[in-house]
């Protein structure tokens, strides 16, 4: 604790402290926002001195042992919380090393992110991690539905996560600029590092989520790098000497049994898979011209060919059946409600007056089904 370093007659020290914290993480901060390239020396020098900086201090805290799981985080001054975040920041900026041919990096991360949160559970700020028992291969797999309840749990949890560090950024990035001025009290710079922290747990365990995958493609990766340059090397030992005197003792001997030139290796190759053939559809004739002299073995043809080709295999409708239909229902659409109906009165009036059969027929039955079934009868279930 702080104390600890003025109990020791260290006060130069613990400003030393301070200050080299407070440059790491003034750098750590432009990282986070700066537009340089990635892999460019001015942004990777950038992250070498701020982790250089974060290493000096980390140094210093172990030096004066500031922090013991013997202690809860109540009884841990204000000037002491800002220390607890420094394996954070250097998990952070393990993650913005250039290195693609190693997982040093990597590694170093998951040290720094697991230091982070241990010393967080040794405080009660986060829960131990919950261990995954493996499940042999006899054993039942896990029922659909409870993998519905797991995925929901998860999604309900990955947004409350969201959420709660979306706050904390609008609220750190309200107080920031007074706490590293020190022009905040006392209760506003612990509530601000506590919440840091909160969020700095959060954002650890996804690290190191994302650390485990980008390492599994790295692994992949190197691996086949070195895959790729093993069979470099087998067939340059496979191919025949250049050497002059090996091809005079191969003329002069008459015959050659050993690794000469007649010497052959037989690499069993998998058959590969027939590839998918190949389809064109152009805009137009011409179009169509053009890519057929470039391709003519493939089957091309027109957006219209293709069009009646499906409409002859019944896929697609008929486009003159389609135009009357569309033209049908714009002039229904367009018309006036009043008028049809009018037209259709008209229609029964006249179909009366001629003494139509149907339409008789029709009548009578409706009168029929009227007189038995009553107004307000039909389907009364579930009816108040």
């Amino acid at each position: 604790m702080a104390e600890a370093i003025s109990a020791a007659g260290a006060g130069a020290e613990e400003q030393k402290l301070s200050d080299i914290f407070l440059n790491g993480w003034n750098l750590f901060d432009e990282l986070e926002v700066t537009e340089l390239p990635f892999n460019g020396s001015e942004f990777q020098n950038k992250v070498k001195t701020a982790m250089g900086l974060f290493e000096q201090a980390t140094v210093i805290v172990n030096q004066v042992s500031m922090f013991s799981p013997n202690e809860l985080i109540d009884e841990v001054s204000t000037e002491s919380l800002p220390f607890m975040l420094l394996p954070y920041f250097l998990g952070k900026l393990t993650t913005k090393i250039n290195s693609p041919h190693s997982t040093e990096a990597l590694d170093l991360g998951v040290i720094y992110f697991n230091d982070h949160l241990q010393r967080c559970q040794e405080y009660e700020l986060c829960e131990a991690p919950k261990l995954k028992v493996a499940v042999a291969d006899n054993q039942a797999e896990k029922s659909e539905q409870r993998e519905l309840v797991e995925a929901a749990f998860n999604r309900n949890d990955k947004i409350a996560q969201y959420r709660k560090m979306k706050d904390i950024k609008e609220y750190m990035a309200k107080m920031q600029a007074a706490v590293k001025n020190k022009t905040a009290d006392d209760e506003v710079r612990r509530e601000f590092f506590l919440k840091y922290l909160d969020m700095s747990i959060m954002e650890s365990k996804q690290e190191l989520e994302s650390l485990r995958l980008m390492k599994e493609l790295a692994n992949m990766r190197l691996a086949r790098l070195a895959g790729g340059g093993a069979e470099n090397e087998v067939e340059e030992h496979a191919r025949p000497s250049a050497n002059p005197s090996a091809s005079f003792t191969s003329r002069g001997s008459g015959h050659s049994h050993g690794t000469g030139p007649h010497h052959h290796h037989h690499h069993q190759q998998a058959p590969k898979p027939k590839p998918l053939q190949p389809f064109i559809i152009t805009r137009n004739a011409t179009q169509k011209a053009v890519f057929g002299l470039g391709y003519p073995s493939l089957p091309i043809m027109t957006v219209d060919e293709f069009y009646q080709q499906r409409v002859d295999e019944g896929i697609f409708p008929d486009e003159e059946k389609v135009a009357k239909m569309n033209q049908a229902q714009a002039i229904a659409a367009a018309r006036d409600p009043n008028e049809q109906e009018d037209e259709e009165k008209a229609a029964e009036e006249l179909q009366a007056e001629d003494d139509n059969p149907e339409y008789l027929d029709r009548m009578r039955r409706m009168d029929e089904y009227k007189d038995v079934v009553r107004r307000g009868d039909g389907n009364r279930h579930n009816r108040s």
